[in-house]
């Protein structure tokens, strides 16, 4: 009883530790009494898939927002992990409010996962408090979140510690971690389909990097593992093919516009100027971070008597650092998928969680017989160093940059409603973007004036025809559209300039467009549905299975 008292105390004040650090991490992030957009309007992005997600369920379009034209981003970007968000922004009644709550949120559970699953590998609370701080106050992480804003990238920052955790339980041996690993690749997937690129990429490097190690010298081992790996992938293939599935229908169908196209070897990292501005504190480098050069220092120090578990998350830092920059031949990569990339330096978020997976290790094996008094002193001046970086960095962040824009509680409505993208627009769209964005109708080809108003679902016009005629309306044509006339259906053609294009008899025409998905989408969704009740079976049987070994353990 004792035992559990001083169990559940001490996760109550972990906590609330987590807590203050989360709050004090946004109170940083608002400091100048707004939001501003510095890099990019990238916020605006996420703002308005949140806030669109009212209907997504009965539709993948939300016609209030995109403006009005019909943005089928829903379907080209996963939105299910950021659907807490639209319930928070209900809650707080304002997007402004409510992204405060929803970033602090996930900069709490950040930490939790980080503290959780690190507490399970190493079984020391020492090493998983270092390493949750280390990890989510880190420096590139910071950047992500302050200048670049990349929600749905931060956001998937989260589920790292899972999907390692898992990992190297089943390189261990213990191949009944998959459903683990499943469940954190998918949501990755569903998050940032980016980061799970990377993290599938370092995953095989890790089972590369096995090939030297001794548990790994039978086939038993390797037939074990490749078996794991197989169910893994199916699994988490069923759990994202509702968005997988959608987007590559939609792709097939309509030429669509893709995400800037950069120069990857351009856009790589020069390794000498990565490490002065990695001594520095300018988030706008995208570099490592004063901490992280120390924990590759702590690399090249203590690698060489180290377990094989920790050389090889060594190496697999050093690995994602060298990936982020010019070193790597990213040129012969160009017109590959890797183009997806644009930025190789996104690597170094990987290279931060195998950076502080090792700086805790270590920091844990300096103290590990000393009191605990003299751990808290450890584990304070390091919470002293990761705060004093991230707010060092942000004063500099918004003194030196420029705003593209402010976003206040009294614009942001305005802000959201005017914002559009032409990501995923067709691509027979772009050469006539602005006649689309508005709102220009066209009959036989000329330019007329009409109003239409919108509501979640629907778009609607009246026009008036003396005529039989063809009436092209500024809504992005994709699979799924349906239209009525008088509450009559009407076949919908894909106009020249890519929209909703429908034929017109004489007299009073009210037009009503909306979409739905198609039935191969609600296949695919209900087939998610049914992989993620199945993974949570297998989840709750395994975590059945290890309760009763340890109760059997116990009694002996």
């Amino acid at each position: 009883m004792k035992n559990r008292n001083y169990l559940t105390l001490k996760n109550v004040i972990i906590g609330l530790l987590f807590i203050v650090i989360s709050l004090f991490y946004t109170f940083l992030f608002i400091k100048p009494g707004n939001i501003r957009l510095l890099d990019s309007y990238d916020l605006l992005f996420h703002w308005n898939r949140i806030s669109s997600l009212g209907n997504i369920f009965s539709s993948p379009v939300n016609f209030n927002y995109w403006n009005h034209v019909g943005n089928f981003t829903n379907i080209f970007y996963p939105w299910l992990t950021i659907l807490p968000g639209y319930l928070i922004f209900q809650l707080a009644g304002s997007p402004f409010i409510g992204f405060l709550i929803f970033l602090t949120l996930i900069t709490f559970l950040t930490l939790v996962s980080s503290y959780y699953f690190m507490h399970k590998f190493s079984t020391s609370t020492l090493q998983a408090l270092l390493f949750a701080v280390l990890y989510s106050l880190s420096f590139f992480r910071l950047a992500s979140v302050f200048y670049r804003v990349g929600l749905a990238e931060y956001l998937s920052y989260m589920f790292m510690p899972m999907v390692f955790y898992a990992l190297a339980k089943i390189l261990q041996g213990n191949f009944q971690k998959w459903p683990l690993l499943a469940l954190g690749l998918g949501l990755i997937i569903l998050t940032h389909p980016l980061t799970a690129f990377l993290v599938i990429m370092m995953i095989g490097v890790f089972v590369v990097l096995m090939l030297f190690t001794k548990i790994a010298h039978n086939w038993r081992y390797w037939g074990n593992l490749f078996l794991s790996a197989g169910k893994t992938l199916l699994l988490s293939a069923l759990l994202s093919c509702g968005f997988i599935v959608p987007l590559l229908e939609q792709k097939k169908a309509i030429n669509t516009n893709r995400p800037a196209l950069l120069n990857l070897a351009q856009t790589a990292q020069d390794p000498l100027l990565l490490l002065k501005n990695s001594l520095q504190t300018d988030v706008r480098s995208y570099s490592l971070g004063i901490i992280a050069i120390l924990a590759v220092i702590t690399i090249v120090i203590f690698i060489w008597r180290d377990t094989t578990a920790y050389r090889l998350v060594a190496v697999a830092a050093l690995l994602a650092i060298f990936l982020s920059t010019k070193l790597f031949p990213w040129q012969y990569l160009q017109n590959t998928f890797f183009n997806y990339l644009q930025f190789p330096w996104r690597f170094l978020n990987l290279a931060n969680f195998f950076l502080a997976v090792y700086l805790s290790h270590i920091i844990r094996k300096i103290f590990q017989k000393s009191t605990g008094i003299m751990q808290l002193l450890a584990f304070s001046a390091v919470l002293a160093g990761c705060l004093t970086q991230v707010v060092l960095s942000s004063q500099q962040l918004f003194e030196n940059t420029k705003p593209l824009a402010i976003v206040t509680p009294q614009n942001i409505q305005s802000k959201i409603y005017s914002f559009d993208q032409q990501d995923y627009y067709p691509q027979k769209s772009l050469p006539v973007l602005a006649t689309i964005k508005q709102h220009q109708f066209f009959v036989n080809g000329k330019k007329v004036h009409t109003f239409y108003h919108t509501t979640a679902n629907t778009f609607n016009v009246k026009y008036y025809s003396q005529h039989p005629v063809k009436l092209d309306i500024p809504v992005l044509y994709y699979q799924g559209v349906e239209a009525s006339i008088n509450n009559i259906r009407q076949k919908v053609q894909n106009s020249a300039r890519g929209t909703v294009q429908l034929r017109l008899q004489p007299g009073v025409n009210q037009i009503e467009i909306s979409y739905h998905y198609t039935f191969l989408a609600q296949v695919s969704l209900l087939i998610s549905l049914l992989a993620l009740g199945w993974l949570l079976l297998l989840l709750v049987r395994s975590t059945k299975t290890i309760n009763l070994n340890a109760g059997a353990d116990n009694s002996e």
